[in-house]
């Protein structure tokens, strides 16, 4: 059964790989193969190996068209992109910027606060002391 099944398999890729080399080339499978079984026949290896070096050079050529493309599709995403970019490092500067101000305001507050306790607590300590030097003097007065 997986003789069968492979077989099948076989048939199959090998009718669509011919079915896409012919639509890709413009060409008919079969002339492809009678050039190549004719080359064979003669033993002229000279004729099919620059055939195939042919091949070889349409291939790459094609290859470094579509790499060009690729390039020139990454370029045009690299710009449109780099608005984006530089946008989001502008407003994260900006609300850092903010986040700065807002910082340096709640400490300056909490400065003043400090301030204003340190000196009650300056004023609270005087008035202690000055009341227990009146209770003092008020025993040994009495």
């Amino acid at each position: 059964m997986k003789l069968v099944v492979g077989f099948l398999s076989g048939l199959v890729i090998g009718a669509v790989g011919a079915v896409a080399y012919s639509v890709q080339s413009g060409r008919d499978l079969r002339e492809a193969f009678e050039e190549v079984r004719s080359d064979l026949s003669k033993g002229d290896l000279d004729a099919l190996g620059a055939r195939l070096e042919a091949r070889v050079s349409d291939m790459q050529a094609q290859l470094e068209t579509r790499i060009a493309q690729v390039r020139e599709r990454a370029a045009a995403a690299m710009d449109e992109a780099t608005p984006v970019v530089t946008d989001a490092v502008e407003d994260a500067g900006d609300k850092a910027a903010s986040l700065a101000d807002e910082a340096g305001a709640a400490a300056e507050d909490a400065a003043a606060v400090a301030k204003d306790a340190v000196a009650d607590a300056g004023e609270q300590v005087a008035d202690a002391a000055e009341a227990a030097t009146e209770a003092v003097q008020d025993q040994a007065g009495a």
